[in-house]
């Protein structure tokens, strides 16, 4: 796929998304490797997803399909006003989350349980299962009254692959509408990207019709 021009969706001082396709390091030739390029998740003025490694400041780069499917496939989770499903008390995801670890129960199936509903509503409301392999930073997103929250904390997160982000912890909240709308664009802009110049021409429509469904819904 040839390079496509750096595109920004969004105001940066609130909440924006910036991407481009550039080439594939490891010429990868099928459609998810088509899909590799920068990514940037700006949050009032940061860009959550920048770390350093060996001192080098990096703009992360992977297979964007990841992102873009993990995203039309939970965002209706993100938006919807339900309620956490356990009952712990927190301020925001981190803390909710930590809460969750507190739990203890001698009935195997009782503590079963309870960490299969954190680890659902885990993988629904943060991107960090889809990573694929990659270096992408574990982010929460949760709906609060008309705003989402975007929560994270990646002190620790690949500190054994000497990986440190420039922005480790932040709680912020942002507009529904404002979210909503930047997300969508930035997927349909994607999906209208990648059907325009893959060489996968079969593959590539069919994840087109098959995210704009989702998104749609």
């Amino acid at each position: 796929m040839r390079c496509v021009l750096l595109e920004t969706f969004g105001d940066k001082n609130i909440f924006a998304i910036q991407y481009e396709f550039v080439d594939n390091p490891f010429k990868e030739n099928s459609l998810t490797g088509e899909t590799w390029g920068k990514f940037e998740l700006f949050v009032h003025g940061i860009d959550v997803c920048q770390y350093k490694r060996e001192n080098i400041v990096t703009t992360f780069q992977w297979n964007l399909i990841y992102i873009v499917d993990w995203f039309s496939e939970n965002l209706k989770h993100i938006l919807s006003d339900e309620a956490f499903p356990l009952p712990v008390e927190g301020q925001n995801s981190i803390e909710l989350l930590d809460k969750c670890l507190l739990f203890e129960s001698d009935n195997d199936d009782e503590f079963d349980a309870w960490f299969d509903t954190k680890q659902e509503w885990e993988f629904s409301h943060s991107w960090f299962s889809n990573r694929a392999g990659s270096f992408l930073p574990d982010v929460f997103f949760r709906r609060v009254s008309g705003e989402i929250e975007i929560a994270w904390n990646n002190e620790t997160t690949y500190s054994s692959e000497e990986i440190t982000f420039i922005n480790p912890i932040g709680i912020e909240y942002i507009p529904i509408g404002i979210f909503d709308t930047i997300i969508k664009s930035f997927i349909e802009d994607f999906l209208d990207n990648l059907l325009l110049n893959s060489k996968n021409k079969s593959d590539a429509k069919e994840v087109h019709k098959r995210i704009k469904e989702l998104i749609i819904k």
